[in-house]
């Protein structure tokens, strides 16, 4: 096992488990954005929400947002590709 890789704990409610893929991919989204192991950007893509939605979402579950230069760089890309 590579010494650099280090174990998450990634948890799945039932009540995801009973809505399917959409709600767990939230989840884990959630997860991994609220641990700072996905950027903003790789977060809202798992959940497969826009940026007004994930931000949402973020509120919801009362994760605030961490927005850093490669966030930033990410959203500024996204709105010259017409994103």
């Amino acid at each position: 096992m590579n010494q650099f890789l280090q174990p998450i704990n990634l948890q799945i409610s039932p009540n995801s488990l009973n809505q399917g893929e959409n709600a767990i991919r939230q989840e884990l989204a959630l997860q991994l954005y609220g641990q700072n192991i996905f950027t903003f950007s790789q977060a809202r893509h798992l959940a497969n929400l826009s940026v007004w939605e994930f931000q949402q979402l973020l509120s919801q579950h009362k994760i605030e947002r961490h927005y850093n230069e490669v966030d930033l760089i990410q959203d500024i890309e996204k709105i010259e590709a017409g994103f």
